[in-house]
């Protein structure tokens, strides 16, 4: 720690590697389609082509219910733009017919010839925003505590002190050990580092008026990977641990030094009472 400073520190791109790639789901799910349709026409020549077109947007879709499910913001972004994009395109590429009805068969018939220019912008789009997020991220490693500002239209900026970290959890894929860069995760006493999330699953079925329904809804509590709540994605991530941890011992000692002096005043005022 040079001139008595904290040390900083920024996530690495190769720790943002899997944010990348889920931006970029759209495009991966769009080639995958393409070659699914090129097996299936081969297969099954009888089916109509405008039936084939249906299985890029029909992929878009179940993986953006998926990546909301899930919860990913950079998945949910790309699919959502890669799924809306196309009716912009359409109706920049000609001119729009006034009836509406025209209008809704113009935009159909248009929809999936955008899709292919949709699905790249979108994940650059998306891969931009992440990249933009991971500069705009930085950890400062100081005496008294971890800070941590990130964001980029709406900076945050939030300070855990030592005092208050109970765990320091470091999380290393296979690739993260590999090309060593990986996550550290400070968790409190006051669970800072950990979130609450809902999963739920119902069904339902209506006869003759009467609604019968079954639901199931778990909350479950995980420690939370956002760059904004943790140390995401930075290179020598055991360092940065170790580091950490040698911050919290020597804040440990010296409590334990003022305790043990705090002590020794008091049994001297005592001896000295008696």
């Amino acid at each position: 720690m040079a001139g008595g400073g904290p040390i900083v520190i920024h996530p690495s791109a190769l720790g943002y590697s899997r944010r990348y790639l889920l931006a970029a789901l759209p495009a991966i799910l769009y080639a995958a389609s393409l070659a699914a349709c090129s097996q299936l026409a081969s297969a099954y020549p009888w089916l109509p082509p405008a039936l084939l077109d249906l299985l890029a947007p029909l992929l878009l879709t179940l993986a953006l219910a998926l990546s909301w499910v899930l919860r990913s913001p950079e998945a949910t972004a790309s699919t959502l733009l890669a799924l809306t994009l196309p009716i912009p395109l359409a109706l920049l590429a000609e001119p729009a017919p006034t009836h509406p009805a025209i209008l809704l068969q113009s935009l159909a018939a248009r929809y999936t010839g955008q899709l292919s220019l949709a699905v790249l912008l979108a994940s650059l789009l998306t891969a931009l925003a992440v990249d933009a997020r991971r500069r705009a991220t930085r950890y400062e490693v100081g005496d008294t505590g971890v800070v941590i500002r990130t964001g980029v239209w709406r900076r945050q900026e939030q300070t855990i002190l030592y005092s208050s970290i109970g765990r320091v959890i470091l999380e290393q894929s296979l690739a993260g050990r590999l090309l060593n860069y990986g996550t550290v995760i400070l968790v409190s006493a006051a669970e800072w580092g950990a979130e609450y999330y809902a999963r739920a699953i119902t069904a339902g079925a209506e006869k003759k008026g009467v609604a019968l329904g079954v639901g199931y809804a778990r909350v479950l509590k995980e420690i939370s990977r956002d760059p904004g709540k943790c140390l995401y994605g930075v290179k020598n991530p055991r360092k940065v641990k170790e580091l950490i941890e040698a911050k919290l011992q020597a804040i440990q000692s010296a409590s334990l030094e003022q305790l043990h002096y705090l002590k020794e005043i008091r049994d001297t005022l005592s001896r000295a009472g008696s």
